[in-house]
C-alpha cells in the first residue's frame, strides 16, 4: 500500500492550524520552495505557485498548474515536483471529511478554526431551510388533492 503525501504547511497556515504536515490533495494550492533557479527563468520554477493537478503517489511527485518543461521537439509536458520541495499555501476543502480531520488536528493544539466551523454551520443551516421549504411545498399540495 502506498502511503499519502505529507507536504509541510506555510506559515499562516502552521499558525492558524498549529500543524505542520498535511497529506497533499488534487485541488491544493502549493508554493515550491526548492528548485532549478538556472541560469534562465524557463527552468526557474522556485517560488511558483500553482493548483495540484495530479499527486504521484507511487513515486512521491506532484503535477503542478503551468509547471511544465519543454521537451527536445519543442512540445511542453507537466514536469514531476518531488512533494519535499513544496509547501500548502491553500486548502481544498470540498471534502467534509478532510475539512472535520483539520479541525479535529487544530483542536488538538488548542487552535480554534472559525473559518471552518462558520462553513460548516451555513452550510447546515441552507440545508434545513431547503428541507422545510421542501416539507412546506408537500404539505401544500397535499391540501390541494385534498380539495
Amino acid at each position: 500500500m502506498v502511503q499519502k503525501i505529507n507536504v509541510h504547511l506555510s506559515k499562516e497556515l502552521y499558525e492558524k492550524y498549529g500543524i505542520k504536515k498535511f497529506p497533499v490533495r488534487k485541488g491544493d494550492v502549493v508554493r515550491i520552495v526548492r528548485g532549478d533557479a538556472g541560469k534562465d527563468d524557463k527552468n526557474n520554477v522556485k517560488g511558483k505557485e500553482g493548483k495540484v493537478l495530479q499527486v504521484l503517489r507511487s513515486e512521491g511527485k506532484l503535477i503542478i498548474e503551468n509547471v511544465n518543461i519543454s521537451k527536445a521537439d519543442g512540445k511542453m509536458k507537466p514536469r514531476k515536483i518531488d512533494a519535499s520541495n513544496t509547501i500548502i499555501v491553500k486548502f481544498d476543502l470540498d471534502d467534509k471529511i478532510r475539512k472535520d480531520k483539520l479541525a479535529q488536528l487544530a483542536k488538538l493544539k488548542n487552535k480554534v478554526v472559525e473559518e471552518l466551523e462558520e462553513e460548516t454551520s451555513e452550510k447546515e443551516e441552507s440545508e434545513e431551510k431547503n428541507n422545510e421549504s421542501q416539507e412546506h411545498d408537500e404539505g401544500n399540495s397535499e391540501v390541494k388533492e385534498n380539495e
